[in-house]
């Protein structure tokens, strides 16, 4: 079986205790199967999706309808929505402020009726705001009813904030991917940036991850970085020549036993189900 094999019912005898995750990126949709009772039992394809958002729309419907084991009844169904549009509040802000117009007021370009995704970080009382278009989040919900939606930064910063000590130490944590990345620098008890940039080289990418840590961290603090390994072996050697601290991300230990499609799945996709 190859990575472009249709997904189709005989592949997983018992969905019902499989999860289907499945990541809307800005470029690619990545749709992962597992089973946590079951050894080597992790299923990943990947589909490119096109700029337009109504063309990536009508690129998920159809490999979704290509791919019948996706509409079989899973034990729970989790989607991961990137966005170049994400506010990070306090509680206090949004349990009395509308959040599509928090979403507006930082940015004129958000839609003008979005359906918001509102994670909660309980561990810095805090949450993320992110912008859905109402067509995706309406084709998902019909077609998966019990759908959960969450902003792709919602699995990476609990998971960063899991493997920190308690205390006040600070850490940088990065998730890069080819053309993009995730930067959360946090201590067990603070959250003190959270920011998602794109690039076109990986010299940029040095240069965003240095130039938002310069006024809140020093050169002794650890920046770990996690996501594409032929980006984050690039980017490491940059960073050392500022900062004597940086090192990869442990792959996460329990997803060893998922299966070897694991070892390629986008990293906010592989540590979800350490999350919820």
């Amino acid at each position: 079986m190859t990575a472009s094999t249709p997904l189709t019912r005989e592949l997983v005898k018992e969905p019902a205790y499989c999860r289907l995750d499945l990541r809307i990126g800005v470029t690619a949709l990545d749709v992962m199967i597992y089973n946590p009772l079951e050894d080597s039992s992790l299923l990943l394809r990947h589909c490119e999706l096109p700029a337009d958002e109504a063309e990536s729309l009508r690129q998920i419907e159809t490999f979704i309808y290509d791919n019948p084991l996706l509409l079989s009844d899973f034990k729970t169904v989790t989607a991961i929505i990137e966005s170049r549009r994400f506010l990070t509040v306090p509680d206090g802000v949004a349990d009395v402020c509308d959040h599509a117009a928090l979403l507006r007021e930082a940015d004129s370009d958000t839609d003008q009726r979005p359906v918001v995704t509102d994670d909660r970080l309980d561990a810095f009382s805090a949450r993320i705001l992110s912008p859905i278009s109402s067509a995706t989040a309406n084709f998902l919900r019909r077609t998966f009813p019990n759908i959960r939606l969450h902003s792709t930064l919602y699995p990476f910063t609990r998971y960063c904030h899991s493997n920190l000590t308690k205390g006040n130490t600070m850490k940088i944590f990065v998730n890069l991917r080819v053309k993009s990345l995730d930067i959360a620098v946090m201590s067990s008890r603070e959250l003190y940036l959270l920011n998602r940039f794109e690039y076109r080289d990986i010299n940029d990418a040095a240069f965003y991850i240095l130039s938002c840590t310069e006024d809140i961290s020093d050169d002794r603090e650890e920046i770990l970085i996690g996501g594409d390994r032929e980006q984050r072996d690039a980017l490491m050697p940059l960073l050392r020549k500022f900062r004597p601290y940086v090192m990869p991300m442990i792959f996460p230990s329990a997803m060893f036993r998922a299966g070897a499609d694991a070892m390629k799945s986008p990293f906010d996709l592989i540590i979800l189900p350490l999350c919820e």
